[in-house]
Protein backbone atom coordinates (compact mmCIF):
# COMPACT_ATOMS: atom_id res chain seq x y z
CA UNK A 1 0.00 0.00 0.00
CA UNK A 2 1.40 3.68 -0.99
CA UNK A 3 1.75 5.69 2.03
CA UNK A 4 0.61 8.66 0.39
CA UNK A 5 -2.27 6.70 0.04
CA UNK A 6 -3.06 6.88 3.34
CA UNK A 7 -2.06 10.02 3.98
CA UNK A 8 -4.37 11.90 1.43
CA UNK A 9 -7.35 9.34 2.46
CA UNK A 10 -6.55 10.91 6.45
CA UNK A 11 -6.40 14.02 5.23
CA UNK A 12 -9.77 13.65 3.39
CA UNK A 13 -11.93 12.36 5.85
CA UNK A 14 -10.46 13.53 9.11
CA UNK A 15 -13.08 16.13 10.30
CA UNK A 16 -15.65 13.06 9.39
CA UNK A 17 -13.79 11.15 12.53
CA UNK A 18 -14.19 13.52 14.65
CA UNK A 19 -10.09 13.48 15.48
CA UNK A 20 -8.88 15.47 18.75
CA UNK A 21 -5.40 17.48 18.03
CA UNK A 22 -3.19 14.27 19.91
CA UNK A 23 -5.10 11.84 17.94
CA UNK A 24 -3.80 13.63 14.93
CA UNK A 25 -0.42 14.08 15.83
CA UNK A 26 -0.02 10.39 17.11
CA UNK A 27 -1.61 8.80 14.07
CA UNK A 28 1.39 11.20 11.88
CA UNK A 29 4.18 9.79 14.17
CA UNK A 30 2.77 6.03 13.83
CA UNK A 31 2.84 6.86 10.18
CA UNK A 32 6.40 8.82 9.79
CA UNK A 33 7.82 5.78 11.81
CA UNK A 34 6.34 3.03 9.55
CA UNK A 35 7.70 5.04 6.65
CA UNK A 36 10.76 5.19 7.92
CA UNK A 37 11.06 1.49 9.16
CA UNK A 38 10.16 1.16 5.18
CA UNK A 39 12.79 2.59 3.52
CA UNK A 40 15.07 1.27 5.80
CA UNK A 41 14.42 -1.86 5.25
CA UNK A 42 13.98 -1.48 1.38
CA UNK A 43 9.95 -3.10 2.25
CA UNK A 44 7.88 -1.10 0.69
CA UNK A 45 4.62 -3.48 1.67
CA UNK A 46 6.19 -3.05 5.26
CA UNK A 47 2.90 -1.38 7.35
CA UNK A 48 4.18 -1.97 11.23
CA UNK A 49 6.75 -1.09 13.45
CA UNK A 50 7.54 -1.65 16.97
CA UNK A 51 7.83 1.45 19.09
CA UNK A 52 8.65 2.24 22.97
CA UNK A 53 5.50 4.58 24.24
CA UNK A 54 8.42 7.07 25.29
CA UNK A 55 9.43 7.74 21.55
CA UNK A 56 6.03 8.10 20.72
CA UNK A 57 5.85 10.42 23.52
CA UNK A 58 8.34 12.59 22.15
CA UNK A 59 7.41 11.90 18.42
CA UNK A 60 3.92 13.63 19.15
CA UNK A 61 4.70 15.86 22.17
CA UNK A 62 2.43 14.00 23.92
CA UNK A 63 2.43 12.90 27.84
CA UNK A 64 1.78 8.77 28.04
CA UNK A 65 -1.54 9.23 28.93
CA UNK A 66 -2.24 11.45 26.12
CA UNK A 67 -0.87 8.43 23.90
CA UNK A 68 -2.30 5.99 25.26
CA UNK A 69 -5.66 7.72 24.83
CA UNK A 70 -5.24 8.83 21.34
CA UNK A 71 -3.84 4.71 20.24
CA UNK A 72 -7.48 3.50 21.98
CA UNK A 73 -9.48 6.36 20.13
CA UNK A 74 -7.84 5.78 16.47
CA UNK A 75 -8.17 2.03 16.81
CA UNK A 76 -11.87 2.36 17.54
CA UNK A 77 -12.14 4.29 14.45
CA UNK A 78 -9.81 1.63 12.88
CA UNK A 79 -7.75 3.86 11.68
CA UNK A 80 -4.86 1.82 13.39
CA UNK A 81 -4.46 -1.38 15.55
CA UNK A 82 -1.80 -2.25 17.87
CA UNK A 83 -0.86 -5.24 20.22
CA UNK A 84 0.72 -4.13 23.50
CA UNK A 85 3.98 -4.83 24.80
CA UNK A 86 4.83 -7.58 27.41
CA UNK A 87 7.97 -7.32 29.60
CA UNK A 88 11.58 -4.59 28.83
CA UNK A 89 11.96 -3.47 25.59
CA UNK A 90 9.07 -5.63 24.14
CA UNK A 91 8.09 -3.13 22.41
CA UNK A 92 4.44 -2.74 21.13
CA UNK A 93 3.51 -3.03 17.62
CA UNK A 94 1.20 -0.87 15.68
CA UNK A 95 0.00 -1.39 12.16
CA UNK A 96 -2.22 0.58 9.53
CA UNK A 97 -5.99 -0.18 10.62
CA UNK A 98 -8.75 -1.50 8.66
CA UNK A 99 -9.96 1.78 7.07
CA UNK A 100 -6.96 1.99 5.43
CA UNK A 101 -6.22 -2.12 4.61
CA UNK A 102 -9.59 -2.16 2.55
CA UNK A 103 -8.36 1.18 0.67
CA UNK A 104 -6.80 0.16 -3.10
CA UNK A 105 -7.07 3.74 -4.93
CA UNK A 106 -7.88 7.21 -3.97
CA UNK A 107 -7.63 10.40 -5.60
CA UNK A 108 -5.08 12.30 -4.84
CA UNK A 109 -4.22 15.45 -5.42
CA UNK A 110 -1.76 17.30 -8.38
CA UNK A 111 1.07 18.81 -5.51
CA UNK A 112 0.76 15.59 -3.47
CA UNK A 113 0.76 12.96 -6.50
CA UNK A 114 3.97 15.40 -7.67
CA UNK A 115 5.87 15.02 -4.51
CA UNK A 116 4.86 11.04 -4.38
CA UNK A 117 6.18 10.71 -7.71
CA UNK A 118 9.52 12.21 -7.05
CA UNK A 119 10.33 10.42 -4.19
CA UNK A 120 9.30 6.74 -5.61
CA UNK A 121 11.34 7.36 -8.78
CA UNK A 122 14.13 7.80 -6.85
CA UNK A 123 13.47 4.88 -4.52
CA UNK A 124 13.21 7.33 -1.60
CA UNK A 125 10.37 7.39 1.06
CA UNK A 126 8.12 10.14 1.57
CA UNK A 127 9.39 10.68 5.11
CA UNK A 128 10.38 13.91 4.47
CA UNK A 129 7.10 15.01 3.20
CA UNK A 130 5.55 13.52 6.06
CA UNK A 131 8.06 15.11 8.50
CA UNK A 132 8.09 18.38 7.19
CA UNK A 133 4.23 18.76 6.50
CA UNK A 134 3.54 17.29 10.51
CA UNK A 135 3.56 20.65 11.83
CA UNK A 136 1.53 22.13 9.17
CA UNK A 137 -0.75 19.67 9.68
CA UNK A 138 -1.47 19.26 13.03
CA UNK A 139 -1.98 23.19 13.26
CA UNK A 140 -4.54 23.05 10.24
CA UNK A 141 -6.42 20.25 11.93
CA UNK A 142 -6.66 21.73 15.24
CA UNK A 143 -8.37 24.95 13.44
CA UNK A 144 -10.37 23.10 11.79
CA UNK A 145 -11.52 20.61 13.65
CA UNK A 146 -12.33 23.65 16.14
CA UNK A 147 -14.55 25.56 13.06
CA UNK A 148 -16.32 22.12 12.93
CA UNK A 149 -16.98 21.38 16.26
CA UNK A 150 -18.32 24.51 16.83
CA UNK A 151 -20.90 24.53 13.63
CA UNK A 152 -21.92 21.55 15.33
CA UNK A 153 -22.40 22.91 18.54
CA UNK A 154 -24.48 25.72 17.25
CA UNK A 155 -26.79 23.39 15.19
CA UNK A 156 -27.36 21.57 18.59
CA UNK A 157 -28.36 24.43 20.36
CA UNK A 158 -31.28 24.78 18.16
CA UNK A 159 -32.67 21.20 19.59
CA UNK A 160 -31.73 22.22 23.08
CA UNK A 161 -35.07 22.83 25.07
CA UNK A 162 -34.81 24.93 28.22
CA UNK A 163 -35.43 23.63 31.20
CA UNK A 164 -38.20 24.53 33.56
CA UNK A 165 -36.64 25.51 36.70
CA UNK A 166 -39.23 25.30 39.38
CA UNK A 167 -40.09 28.47 42.65
CA UNK A 168 -42.43 30.06 44.28
CA UNK A 169 -45.25 31.41 42.28
CA UNK A 170 -44.82 35.16 41.71
CA UNK A 171 -45.75 37.44 44.26
CA UNK A 172 -49.66 38.04 44.12
CA UNK A 173 -49.58 41.54 45.70
CA UNK A 174 -52.93 42.59 45.10
CA UNK A 175 -54.80 39.40 46.56
CA UNK A 176 -52.56 39.93 49.88
CA UNK A 177 -53.89 43.11 50.03
CA UNK A 178 -57.63 41.89 49.04
CA UNK A 179 -57.27 39.34 52.18
CA UNK A 180 -55.97 41.60 54.46
CA UNK A 181 -58.37 44.24 54.19
CA UNK A 182 -61.01 41.27 54.10
CA UNK A 183 -60.05 39.84 57.22
CA UNK A 184 -58.70 42.40 58.82
CA UNK A 185 -61.09 45.50 58.74
CA UNK A 186 -59.94 46.89 62.05
CA UNK A 187 -57.15 47.80 60.40
CA UNK A 188 -55.94 50.80 58.34
CA UNK A 189 -56.65 50.47 54.60
CA UNK A 190 -53.54 50.31 52.05
CA UNK A 191 -53.63 53.56 50.03
CA UNK A 192 -50.21 53.35 48.43
CA UNK A 193 -48.22 50.17 47.47
CA UNK A 194 -44.84 51.09 47.37
CA UNK A 195 -41.44 49.35 46.48
CA UNK A 196 -40.46 49.64 50.44
CA UNK A 197 -43.88 47.84 50.80
CA UNK A 198 -43.26 45.60 47.79
CA UNK A 199 -39.84 44.18 49.14
CA UNK A 200 -41.78 42.88 52.28
CA UNK A 201 -44.24 41.91 51.31
CA UNK A 202 -42.24 39.96 47.91
CA UNK A 203 -39.72 38.49 51.31
CA UNK A 204 -42.72 36.76 53.11
CA UNK A 205 -44.17 35.89 49.98
CA UNK A 206 -41.46 33.25 49.29
CA UNK A 207 -41.29 31.91 52.82
CA UNK A 208 -45.18 31.13 52.39
CA UNK A 209 -46.15 30.91 49.53
CA UNK A 210 -49.86 29.81 49.98
CA UNK A 211 -52.63 32.10 50.05
CA UNK A 212 -54.60 29.96 52.77
CA UNK A 213 -51.84 30.70 54.86
CA UNK A 214 -52.22 34.68 54.75
CA UNK A 215 -55.74 34.10 55.23
CA UNK A 216 -55.54 32.57 58.05
CA UNK A 217 -52.10 34.81 59.44
CA UNK A 218 -55.00 37.47 59.11
CA UNK A 219 -57.26 36.25 60.69
CA UNK A 220 -55.31 35.69 63.70
CA UNK A 221 -54.08 39.34 63.69
CA UNK A 222 -58.21 40.37 63.46
CA UNK A 223 -58.82 38.28 66.91
CA UNK A 224 -55.57 40.75 68.75
CA UNK A 225 -57.27 43.65 70.79
CA UNK A 226 -53.43 44.63 70.64
CA UNK A 227 -53.09 44.53 67.37
CA UNK A 228 -56.18 46.04 66.50
CA UNK A 229 -56.45 48.54 68.98
CA UNK A 230 -58.81 47.69 71.20
CA UNK A 231 -56.86 46.69 74.36
CA UNK A 232 -57.39 49.49 77.10
CA UNK A 233 -53.99 51.11 78.20
CA UNK A 234 -55.70 54.22 80.11
CA UNK A 235 -54.58 57.33 79.17
CA UNK A 236 -52.22 56.00 76.00
CA UNK A 237 -53.44 55.44 72.41
CA UNK A 238 -54.07 51.96 71.23
CA UNK A 239 -51.60 51.09 69.12
CA UNK A 240 -52.84 49.69 65.75
CA UNK A 241 -50.76 47.50 63.15
CA UNK A 242 -50.92 47.77 59.59
CA UNK A 243 -50.02 45.49 56.60
CA UNK A 244 -46.56 47.38 56.28
CA UNK A 245 -45.55 46.44 60.14
CA UNK A 246 -47.17 42.93 60.08
CA UNK A 247 -44.81 42.36 56.93
CA UNK A 248 -42.03 43.40 58.37
CA UNK A 249 -39.71 40.35 59.56
CA UNK A 250 -39.26 40.85 63.50
CA UNK A 251 -43.12 41.31 63.71
CA UNK A 252 -44.45 38.87 61.46
CA UNK A 253 -42.07 36.18 63.76
CA UNK A 254 -43.60 37.33 66.59
CA UNK A 255 -47.54 37.41 65.16
CA UNK A 256 -46.57 33.93 63.99
CA UNK A 257 -45.30 32.68 67.76
CA UNK A 258 -48.32 34.51 69.40
CA UNK A 259 -46.62 37.63 71.32
CA UNK A 260 -49.73 39.69 70.81
CA UNK A 261 -52.24 36.90 71.38
CA UNK A 262 -54.91 38.00 73.46
CA UNK A 263 -54.17 36.43 77.38
CA UNK A 264 -56.89 34.74 79.42
CA UNK A 265 -56.74 35.70 83.40
CA UNK A 266 -55.08 32.30 84.05
CA UNK A 267 -52.15 33.15 81.77
CA UNK A 268 -51.92 29.37 80.23
CA UNK A 269 -48.83 28.99 78.35
CA UNK A 270 -50.47 27.45 75.62
CA UNK A 271 -52.53 31.01 75.34
CA UNK A 272 -49.15 32.83 74.24
CA UNK A 273 -49.18 31.37 71.11
CA UNK A 274 -51.82 31.41 68.02
CA UNK A 275 -54.17 28.69 67.23
CA UNK A 276 -54.50 28.33 63.66
CA UNK A 277 -57.20 26.60 61.43
CA UNK A 278 -56.84 23.29 60.82
CA UNK A 279 -54.15 23.36 57.29
CA UNK A 280 -53.10 26.20 58.84
CA UNK A 281 -49.03 25.86 58.06
CA UNK A 282 -46.23 27.91 59.39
Amino acid sequence: MQIATVFSRFWRDRLNWELSDSEVALFFAILAEINRTRGENNNLLESKISIGTPKLELLAGMSRAEVYRARNRLKQYGLIDFVSGKGKKKYATYFLGDEFKKVSHIDIESETVNKVSQYETENATVSETVSVTLPETVSETRYKNIEYREENKENKREYIVPQQVEGPPQTPYQKIIELYHTYCPSLPKVRVLNETRKKYIRARWKEHPDLKFWENYFKSVEESDFLTGRANYGNRNPFIADLEWLMRPNNFAKVIEGKYKNRTETKKEEDFYITFPEGFKT
